[in-house]
């Protein structure tokens, strides 16, 4: 009897372990999918391969795609526009946009259009020049007026000596004799007699008579003045000259009699032999 139960007992237990092993009678398979082989669901085992995925190519619309499961991979294709349309032209100052239609998908794409570059105008100028200080110059956009460059500029030689000449005033002899530090400073215009030339280099002191009667010149005033180029002609006495300069209050000095003389002084910035 106790050889009958043990023999029981083995015969249980192997055949436990054949039902473990082996699904008991019969696996319950799952069918092969694109990724996976033919799986049985209670034990695990598989048989053959997956199915591997059946693509479809890309289109405008979807990336491309397994017609069995649904995966996609990559990205979208890129629509194929036809005849594009304006809707907004673009300026130098905003940007403008335009449609068209893919010729694959039938779906309507909108673009932005880049702005257009400026058009440079003229150059203005923003701050004149004088004959001191550099001046200031603008290029701007002829379409919106933006200020597209800006740049300094200096009067010419010929330009600087128009500038000075015109700010100089004419000015009587009493007047600067009578009332010289108020007119110290003030930019003038003489014309005159010399009537003495100390010449020093490019550097002269003139004695100039400024003011004109029937019978020559007189009223007497002392210059400064130097040549702005070697190559300038002399001044000599007895030239009639035209100056242009400052006015630079009085000058005292003694007379070959011994006496001194108070005269107005003149710092001329331009000469002339007329």
């Amino acid at each position: 009897m106790k050889n009958f139960k043990f023999l029981c007992l083995i015969l249980s237990l192997g055949f436990l372990c054949f039902c473990l092993a082996g699904c008991c009678i019969s696996h319950d398979w799952q069918e092969a999918t694109c990724t996976q082989p033919k799986t049985c669901s209670k034990c695990g085992k598989t048989e053959g391969e997956a199915l591997g995925h059946k693509w479809i190519d890309a289109t405008c619309t979807q990336p491309k795609t397994c017609s069995v499961c649904g995966e996609t991979t990559g990205k979208k294709l890129d629509h194929t526009p036809g005849e594009w349309v304006v809707d907004k032209s673009a300026t130098c100052t905003a940007e403008g946009s335009q449609h068209s239609v893919c010729t694959v998908c039938g779906e309507t794409i909108t673009e932005a259009i880049p702005k257009v570059d400026h058009k440079p105008g003229e150059w203005k100028i923003s701050k004149a020049a004088t004959v001191s200080s550099a001046g200031e110059k603008q290029q701007v956009c002829s379409v919106c007026g933006t200020v597209l460059n800006t740049d300094t500029y200096e009067l010419s030689a010929q330009e600087k000596e128009n500038a000075y000449k015109n700010q100089c005033q004419s000015y009587t002899y009493d007047e600067i004799a009578r009332n010289p530090d108020s007119y110290k400073g003030n930019y003038a215009v003489f014309t005159g007699e010399v009537i003495q030339s100390i010449e020093e280099g490019n550097s002269y002191t003139f004695r100039v008579n400024i003011t004109k009667n029937s019978y020559g010149w007189e009223d007497t005033i002392l210059v400064t003045y130097t040549k702005k180029d070697a190559n300038e002609s002399r001044i000599l006495e007895d030239d009639v000259i035209t100056m242009y300069g400052q006015l630079a209050g009085t000058y005292t000095y003694e007379t070959v009699m011994g006496n001194n003389m108070t005269v107005p002084l003149f710092a001329a910035e331009y000469a002339y032999v007329n």
